[in-house]
């Protein structure tokens, strides 16, 4: 892991890039302790400057809100150089891809996914939030494409309540609202029923209703208040669309009408509740059992850390439990290595580690040549720290030491209800107890055997493949039942052709690509005045997909196109996707 990552080790194991924005990185990782997946965003304060407001804002907001359409809030770590924000990680992506791949959806589908992002704000009114950036982008969906609301970086509060006005103008242009345009004083409120119209119009006709190649014109159509209704829209659809795109704030239809809407209803033949499902304050005590088990503490003492909800890792590792339980998953959490009954007091014991820690300092400062017995003192008495090659993944056992264990190695899990086991004192709790303490001889042997590992995987060549033109290539990925988001299939069974006509699409369109085996990154540049700036970055990756007949005859899988956007302007992507796959997938 990184130096600027370390205080993320021994807590969640880094894996990949998964998004990226003006000031911040979000990173997909394993939460060591229970296997979840979770995202990271990652904010540098350096280069936060004059929005480091808008980190503090969001994170007072998140820890305020939950709610089942809501991205939960995990874990807040802050460093003196990083912001390390842990939140639920949603697998389905952007709803914006969603859209993407239908190009529209159905007004059944649209209004599926609306009566959730209409529970979600409702939800964040209540609390007194308004959103202000509400667009496709925002909305994510899970492995059950269940629409989680993110991004509350520009969300306001006023102390007042939502009817205070508020004066800064924010969001993006397309989705703004005419009060915010003109720089007029406006309510949260109404600012986010219009920009629910402006994403309940993408959904239905797969385009913006204002859109322009400039500010300036995009402006005066949002002013004017004028759009295309095409003609698959319904009578319910128009008529609903007309009173969330009102120039008129006060003759615009508000959140509470919204909710009861007769449109809303069609097929629900109920109104749109936003009242939480899940209350994360709440004590669960199956969940509470199993991390006062894993520290060793009493169950009362463990829930009087965890109401405190600091969101620390305590707390992340709480509310995952509570999630997954919530979900139907089994509650389970790595086994910690059992360690000898101590018949000590308390303060015996304190005083016992507090003697091993000043042994230890003691060795360590006299030793040119760190001594590798095995039998001192490290930590408390009796016991070896040891170190893992690698976390588990979320089916699969684990320890709780948050380290790496070797390739094929199995460690038992605490399930619920689980056999008494022994009470151990959690280090964290006494304030003399050193953790994780590690002999100067662990720490050579450690050494030696990351250096081992590098030496392995460079010896141990990947699986290659040649494609027509005899280059070598890493074979293509081969996507299984969970990562078959955001997708566009092809007829072939040929990954390399489908790449390479992929390849000559983009170059046909002047777009600047880099190839790294079946992935090709592109990126889509614009002029100003002053220099070039970055418009879209955004990925394409040949993958295979098992077919489902087994293609009858050969077996072969078929060949897809995994899509995902890294950075910048939405639409462009999405106009740029349907062009390339219309260039590429017809000719293979």
């Amino acid at each position: 892991m990184v130096q600027q990552y370390r205080a993320l080790k021994n807590r969640y194991e880094i894996e990949k890039t998964i998004g990226s924005g003006g000031f911040a990185k979000v990173k997909l990782a394993t939460h060591i302790l229970t296997g979840e997946k979770v995202a990271i965003k990652i904010m540098e304060k350096l280069y936060l400057g004059k929005d480091l407001h808008r980190v503090k804002t969001e994170l007072e907001a998140l820890k305020g809100l939950s709610h089942h359409h809501i991205s939960k809030l995990y874990e807040v770590i802050e460093t003196p150089t990083h912001f390390f924000i842990v939140m639920e990680y949603c697998s389905g992506g952007e709803l914006f891809d969603h859209i993407v791949e239908k190009k529209k959806l159905s007004e059944m589908e649209s209004r599926l996914f609306f009566r959730q992002i209409l529970s979600a704000v409702a939800y964040a009114h209540s609390k007194g939030y308004a959103h202000r950036d509400l667009k496709p982008e925002n909305v994510l969906l899970d492995k059950d494409q269940t629409l989680k609301l993110i991004d509350f970086g520009l969300c306001a509060r006023p102390s007042g309540g939502l009817q205070c006005h508020l004066n800064t103008s924010c969001g993006s242009p397309t989705y703004a609202a005419p009060e915010l345009i003109k720089s007029e004083e406006y309510l949260g409120s109404e600012v986010d029923v219009w920009s629910m119209g402006v994403l309940l119009y993408a959904l239905l006709c797969g385009f913006l209703p204002f859109d322009a190649d400039n500010i300036k014109t995009l402006y005066e159509k949002i002013s004017n208040g004028h759009y295309e209704e095409p003609s698959w829209l319904s009578s319910g659809s128009k008529s609903l669309l007309k009173r969330m795109l009102e120039i008129d704030r006060k003759k615009r239809i508000t959140v509470e009408e919204l909710l009861d809407h007769r449109w809303m209803k069609l097929g629900f033949n109920e109104p749109v509740c936003y009242n939480s499902l899940f209350n994360f304050d709440e004590r669960d005590d199956e969940c509470v059992k199993l991390l006062a088990e894993y520290h060793g503490v009493e169950c009362d003492a463990m829930w009087g850390r965890l109401s405190k909800m600091n969101y620390d890792h305590d707390t992340a590792t709480y509310l995952i439990l509570l999630m997954r339980k919530k979900q139907g998953q089994p509650i389970k959490l790595a086994a910690r290595v059992a360690l000898p009954r101590l018949c000590l007091t308390d303060r015996r014991l304190v005083e016992e580690n507090r003697r091993n820690e000043e042994k230890d300092r003691k060795i360590v400062a006299r030793s040119d040549r760190p001594s590798l017995d095995e039998n001192r003192p490290v930590g408390s008495p009796g016991r070896r720290m040891r170190k893992r090659l690698h976390s588990p993944g979320p089916d699969e056992a684990s320890s709780p030491v948050p380290a790496k264990m070797s390739t094929g190695q199995k460690a038992k899990h605490l399930d619920v209800p689980t056999t008494p086991k022994q009470k151990v004192p959690n280090p964290d709790w006494l304030s003399h107890t050193p953790r994780g303490i590690t002999s100067p001889g662990q720490k050579i042997l450690g050494s030696i055997e990351k250096s081992f590992n590098k030496v392995r995987n460079v010896l141990t060549p990947k699986r290659r493949q040649n494609n027509a033109n005899g280059e070598q290539r890493e074979k293509a990925t081969v996507l299984t039942a969970k990562n078959m988001c955001n997708i566009s299939t092809t007829s072939s069974s040929d990954p390399d052709a489908v790449f390479d006509k992929l390849k000559q699409a983009l170059e046909s369109r002047g777009i600047v690509c880099n190839a790294q085996g079946f992935t090709l990154r592109g990126k889509v540049e614009e002029d100003d005045s002053e220099a070039r700036h970055l418009k879209l970055s955004f990925e394409l990756e040949v993958c295979l997909m098992p077919s489902p007949a087994g293609d009858s005859a050969t077996g072969a899988p078929l060949v897809v196109i995994r899509r995902k956007r890294l950075k910048g302007d939405a639409w462009c992507y999405k106009k740029i996707c349907e062009e390339i796959l219309n260039l590429t997938v017809p000719q293979v």
